[in-house]
Formats: C-alpha cells, structure tokens, sequence
C-alpha cells in the first residue's frame, strides 16, 4: 500500500498497522539569526552539542527522540513514612519510578508531597516487589516519593531533554 492508497481508503485497520516510520528533513534550518553549519543526521555521526543548542525546544527534543539516544540518570534508594524530594521539577524525556521493596508499597506523588496517614491516601501506590510507573505522557514536575513503612526501596530512571 503507498501513500496516495492510504489518503483515498482512508484509516482502515490499527494505527500500529498503517504508520510507517519517517525521517527529519535532511537540512532542519536554524532559527533566524542563527546559522545551521551541518546536516542533522549526516552520515559524519551525530551532531556538535554546538549545534543542536542552536536549535529551540521542542525541535531539539524531536532531534533526540529520532536517534533514540538519553542519558539517563538512575537514582536508587530508601524512603520512609515522610515524603521525600527525589527529582526536581525539569524538562524530561523520559521517566520510570519501580518499587524495589520485597513487603512496603511506594506512594508516588508528581507535584505534590503524596499521603497515607491510614485513613487517607494520595499519590499513585505502586504494589511491592516491582510495582512500576512509566507514564506515556513524561510529568515535567517535582516527584514525590513516600513508603508505607521505613525501608521501602526505589529505583528512579530520567532522562532529561
């Protein structure tokens, strides 16, 4: 099926099934007053930092995400019945928070201290021994973490963009 198959029969089937992968242009062009001295994606290998902090958000973002490249930054430790402040609100591009606690549940609160005082509860409760949070949509603020008793273990991956 090419192209002009699809714009005439319209969307029939999954999406998965009819979206094929695409390619940036092959010259993005610099903001104005600003020059663009190489090709993104050039066969060279990947671009200057030089270059792509010439480039605003989101186009900068966009670039990253097609040559799925991240540094990610991996926090792991112990929180206990008091909030705590593990990640600040920044641009991320990537997120997952799991708990590693055999027995505690991990609360997760993005924006906000979570809660569980036995009476109320707030804060995404993540189930123990591997509950996880790997949201679709990437929350740009602060992230809140808090365990159901002392010890309760996590593991937090960003990558930020």
């Amino acid at each position: 099926m090419n192209m002009s198959d699809f714009d005439r029969w319209g969307d029939s089937g999954h999406e998965f099934e009819t979206q094929r992968p695409r390619r940036l242009p092959p010259l993005i062009v610099a903001p104005p007053g600003r020059v663009a001295s190489a090709r993104i994606g050039a066969p060279a290998g990947a671009p200057s930092q030089a270059l792509m902090d010439q480039f605003p958000e989101p186009t900068r973002s966009l670039i990253y995400a097609a040559q799925r490249k991240a540094d990610f930054i991996p926090l792991f430790g112990t929180v206990g019945t008091e909030p705590i402040l593990v990640r600040p609100a920044e641009a991320r591009t990537y997120l997952i928070v799991q708990n590693t606690s055999a027995a505690n549940q991990l609360f997760v609160g993005v924006g906000y201290q979570p809660t569980n005082n036995g009476t109320s509860v707030t804060g995404l409760i993540l189930a123990a021994n591997g509950g996880n949070f790997e949201p679709a949509a990437i929350p740009q603020g602060d992230i809140y973490l808090l365990g159901s008793a002392a010890g309760t273990g996590f593991v937090v991956y960003v990558a930020n963009g």
